[in-house]
């Protein structure tokens, strides 16, 4: 048994020159890969530095490319991390309010349930026996009822009114005078009363409609400014007069007892709250609002305001990234299309395809690595302005220390990710080219049309836009909206498909006339054109874009109004 199993000396070295082999091919193999990899760099640095002025356009595409996605990202970031300022609430450790989102949920024929779901721009009231419990839930040391009504004072100013106890929530503080007693007395904001009356002397307010004389009991004095309109004060039952809804009050100011956090606090509030405490017949609930949370009971709109503005930077958003990313795409197809007979030689004295592949990327990569810096340094300022135009009053528009490098790094990583493998699959038709067929292709005309499958491609979104846009005049509303910007979408995809035989249609209704005004430049340019309608169409299918995009935004206003 144990002489069975000792192997003769033949095969063992028969395995071990099997071993020495396999082991030999595996370096051999290695050391042409680094050849190759070394070939392509070596191909990509040369072209790089001869076609440097080819390589121009790209960069310029690219870095604008970069910096208008970073913008957009950069709103779209501080968008999602802004919050109403908190005013009138600063004293508040916490606020109760209604919950002023309202949603929808329906079922469509064949389709799986949707909800929709709004924000109210009109204040949703509590019942006024949810402050009983608010009042008594542990760690709550006061809540304040707090209402508020539209004031004006005689000569036009406009005031808030507010109950004398509630001015605790932001906090005011007592700096003449005293509260108000009775329903003929009043506190008045320090800005209101700078050039007004004194204690002890009489004020004309318009509230609910009508004028009446009060008499100024105080003057008070918050420590911080704010640019809303200035307060004044009433006694509670005289606010809850004007205000026309005894049952039902705006908010809750609860101010906690010393040591209890904010977390400890919503808990215990949460717990005692009782179900469908907002608006009757409503399935919104309560919420307990702490930290910078307490700014929504301010502004009801806010919220919306910004769910709209996100959808609009959105749709805009993605309409950019589209125009940007078929710009890219034009410029450097376009450019490696330059070099088709450059790249066709390489291949037909003996370059590899995936040698070509990998110095058009390098070069591709390359080039967009230097135009995505130079883009994302252009996307922070860029993305600076376009706050300044959606900033609000009420929702002021946060910069945090992180979001500009991410603006600039999420631009400039986007399409220095696209380029390559754009770059790539552009000269993918050459590549891949037997080295005899590639020798004639280096002479050979610029193909003046797109293949099949392209114009198949072409003619069916050319149809799917123009029966959108049947359907568009046909209907109203949503639907009209939909077909409308399908149809927008489908031509231009049509546009970009059909490009070269749209040129050609395009040269001979215009080439006459061109040849006529321009003279001997007009024939030329007219001749050039003619003889490379692929080049012309990778220039004027951005354009197309572009005016399409212009043409939908400066529609969709007077649209949307006259719906309206």
């Amino acid at each position: 048994m144990k002489s069975a199993a000792v192997e003769p000396a033949g095969t063992r070295s028969g395995s071990s020159a099997a071993r020495g082999r396999t082991g030999t091919a595996a370096r051999e193999a290695r050391d042409v890969r680094r050849g190759s990899r070394r070939a392509s760099a070596f191909l990509a640095r040369r072209s790089l530095a001869t076609h440097r002025r080819a390589w121009a356009a790209v960069i310029v595409a690219t870095g604008a490319a970069a910096a208008l996605i970073g913008a957009f990202a950069f709103v779209v970031g501080s968008l999602l991390v802004a919050a109403p300022p908190v005013q009138r609430y600063a004293g508040a450790d916490a606020v109760v309010a209604a919950d002023q989102k309202v949603s929808y949920t329906a079922k469509p024929w064949g389709g799986e349930p949707q909800t929709a779901t709004a924000y109210l721009p009109e204040r949703a009231r509590l019942d006024r026996s949810v402050l009983a419990a608010v009042a008594g839930a542990d760690g709550v040391a006061k809540a304040v009822a707090d209402d508020s009504v539209p004031v004006a004072t005689g000569d036009g100013r406009p005031a808030v009114g507010r109950s004398w106890p509630s001015a605790a929530l932001t906090p005011y503080g007592l700096a003449e005078g005293r509260a108000p007693r009775d329903a003929t007395e009043v506190v008045l904001d320090a800005g209101l009363a700078a050039d007004g009356p004194a204690p002890g002397e009489r004020i004309v307010l318009r509230a609910d409609g009508r004028a009446r004389t009060y008499t100024v009991s105080g003057i008070a004095r918050t420590g911080h400014g704010g640019d809303g309109p200035p307060a004044v004060f009433f006694t509670e039952p005289r606010l809850t007069a004007l205000a026309g809804h005894p049952g039902r009050i705006d908010a809750i100011g609860v101010i906690a007892e010393p040591g209890v956090g904010p977390k400890a606090l919503r808990e215990a509030i949460g717990a005692v709250l009782p179900e469908n405490a907002g608006v009757a017949g409503s399935d919104r609930g309560v919420r307990v609002l702490t930290g910078a949370e307490r700014g929504e009971a301010e502004q009801m709109d806010a919220l919306g305001g910004r769910g709209d503005r996100l959808a609009l930077l959105g749709s805009i958003g993605g309409t950019v990234l589209m125009v940007a990313l078929l710009v890219i795409a034009s410029t450097l197809s376009q450019a490696i299309h330059q070099r088709s007979g450059e790249l066709a030689l390489l291949r037909a004295v003996g370059a590899s395809p995936r040698q070509l592949r990998s110095a058009i990327g390098r070069e591709a990569g390359r080039v967009s690595a230097a135009a995505a810096l130079l883009g994302g340094l252009g996307a922070v300022p860029l993305g600076l302005a376009m706050r300044a135009l959606l900033t609000t009053g009420t929702l002021p528009l946060p910069v945090p220390w992180w979001l500009p490098p991410a603006a600039a790094l999420a631009g400039g990583l986007l399409v220095a990710l696209l380029a390559r493998p754009v770059a790539m699959l552009a000269a993918r038709s050459i590549t891949r080219l037997r080295p005899a067929a590639a020798l004639g292709a280096a002479t050979a005309d610029e193909p003046s049309g797109p293949g099949r499958f392209r114009t198949v491609a072409g003619v069916v979104m050319a149809f799917a836009g123009v029966s959108s846009a049947g359907v568009a005049t046909t209907q109203s509303g949503q639907a009209a909206g939909a077909a409308a910007s399908g149809a927008a979408l489908s031509l231009v995809i049509a546009v970009a498909l059909l490009g070269p035989r749209i040129a050609r249609i395009a040269l001979g209704v215009l080439g006459r006339p061109l040849r006529r005004a321009g003279g001997v430049s007009g024939f030329l340019a007219e001749r050039a054109a003619s003889a490379h309608t692929r080049r012309l169409a990778t220039a004027f299918t951005p354009i197309v874009l572009v005016v399409a995009f212009v043409c939908v935004q400066l529609a969709a206003g007077p649209t949307l109004e006259r719906a309206s």
